[in-house]
């Protein structure tokens, strides 16, 4: 039944900024995508990351290539990457397997990615799985399979407008199930569901990640929720539970916190969401650890390497402390070195500046004018977090002299002609930020 106009507009979620960091994790985690395999992705800045990884590396592997050797030159020799992952362009292509489908998948779809598709006839999955295909499978397939599963969407304007005006060939293409049926195996057709979902790589987020390999997702260990478990442990579970599949866990190795850097690799920390036991792999800006079925000390050498430079030396004196390590260790030089912001930054600096990494590689909701004051606003928040750093702040706002192009910036936050003392400040430091993040 489709009601009269005129309609509401339906919810459209924001697309963020992607940081370096956030284009490091999704490089590192687009290598341990198998081609003809089965992927699942979350939301936000990591995932829009990863999406858009995959697409440089199928649509200009040159360029992806290039990337990845500025990031890590011993990337493409990764034991994991040469076992379960790949850096070719996607001959098969995927089958998209995800509780939400979002902007990541429109893209994947548009530029040929996601394209395997899979038929609920147990029998000709069977076939395909042993090579003993019938001359009409292939037929059926094309004609009748799905390439692209999910339970609910979510996402912009342009997502939605993207799936009303697809053709009917493409539309039958995607098809829409139960949360159960996506997130577990357990619903009655385990079986089929095997077969569909060979070499499956389940990517999802958390906050933190402890040493021995327990994930933190969801809250805090004061009892503070943050965010809804959702489907991360149906996935997790699901990696160990298929003989193909492997869990990926993302997440920002540091984070500042009331002026403070403050690591997201902890030894311990009073709430998890994910348990050690289900360890499997876990990948930040500085690298991947894969702890499937390590020792605690193996694992603790795995998480010190892809842990922020400042706090590796801690972790290891608090791992010998607790007789998880057999020898007293010190951090890898090397690892000290690369494993910095700073170095972040300059290796994948040519790639901002060319447009191979963009700010908003899925489109933006914001115009020219508001993408940047995103950036000065988000500057300003982190340059304010404490007294000290608000007045430091200030003191360089008052200093700071008019920029040339700053009007329309400041018109568009209702600041180009200050009433009182206190919007000519907030003025000064919306100049202030404009400049140092120009």
């Amino acid at each position: 039944i489709t009601p009269p106009p005129p309609y509401p507009a339906l919810f459209g979620l924001p697309r963020q900024p992607v940081a370096d960091a956030d284009y490091a994790i999704g490089l590192y985690a687009s290598t341990l995508v198998r081609d003809g395999g089965t992927l699942q992705i979350g939301i936000g800045t990591l995932a829009d990351a990863l999406s858009h990884a995959l697409v440089l590396r199928h649509t200009d592997n040159a360029r992806y290539r290039r990337v990845l050797n500025a990031l890590d030159p011993q990337l493409a020799s990764h034991p994991l990457v040469e076992e379960i992952g790949g850096l070719d362009p996607f001959e098969v292509g995927l089958y998209g397997c995800s509780e939400m489908l979002n902007e990541g998948f429109r893209r994947l779809v548009q530029t040929g990615v996601i394209r395997r598709k899979v038929h609920d006839d147990l029998a000709l999955m069977q076939r395909i799985e042993n090579g003993s295909t019938l001359s009409i499978d292939h037929a059926t397939l094309e004609a009748e399979g799905e390439y692209l599963h999910g339970a609910f969407y979510l996402g912009s304007p342009e997502f939605y407008e993207w799936l009303r005006t697809l053709p009917d060939d493409e539309r039958s293409a995607i098809g829409m199930r139960r949360i159960s049926e996506i997130n577990q195996l357990y619903g009655g057709n385990e079986t089929l569901e095997r077969l569909q979902r060979r070499h499956a790589r389940f990517f999802n987020s958390c906050m933190m990640a402890t040493a021995l390999g327990a994930a933190v997702s969801d809250a805090l260990d004061d009892g503070r929720v943050v965010s809804g478990v959702g489907g991360q442990y149906n996935f997790v579970a699901m990696a160990h539970a298929l003989p193909e599949a492997r869990s990926v866990l993302m997440f920002r190795a540091a984070r500042d916190d009331k002026g403070q850097r403050a690591s997201n690799v902890r030894w311990n920390y009073g709430h998890t969401t994910i348990p050690r036991h289900l360890r499997d792999i876990y990948l930040n800006e500085y690298g991947i650890a894969d702890l499937r079925a390590l020792t605690d000390d193996d694992c603790v050498q795995a998480m010190t390497a892809i842990t922020e430079a400042p706090f590796q030396a801690g972790l290891l004196q608090q791992a010998y402390a607790s007789r998880k390590l057999r020898t007293g260790r010190h951090p890898d030089p090397q690892r000290e070195q690369r494993n910095t912001p700073q170095a972040l930054a300059a290796a994948l600096a040519p790639f901002r500046a060319d447009g191979t990494l963009p700010d908003y590689p899925l489109g933006s909701d914001f115009n020219e004018i508001e993408q940047v004051l995103v950036k000065a606003l988000g500057w300003l928040k982190a340059n304010t977090q404490t007294r000290g750093e608000k007045l430091r702040t200030l003191w360089a706002a008052l200093r700071q002299p008019a920029g040339d192009g700053d009007a329309v910036y400041l018109q568009r936050m209702g600041l180009q002609a200050p009433k009182d003392l206190g919007e000519r400040i907030n003025a000064r430091l919306l100049r202030l930020a404009l400049a140092r993040t120009a």
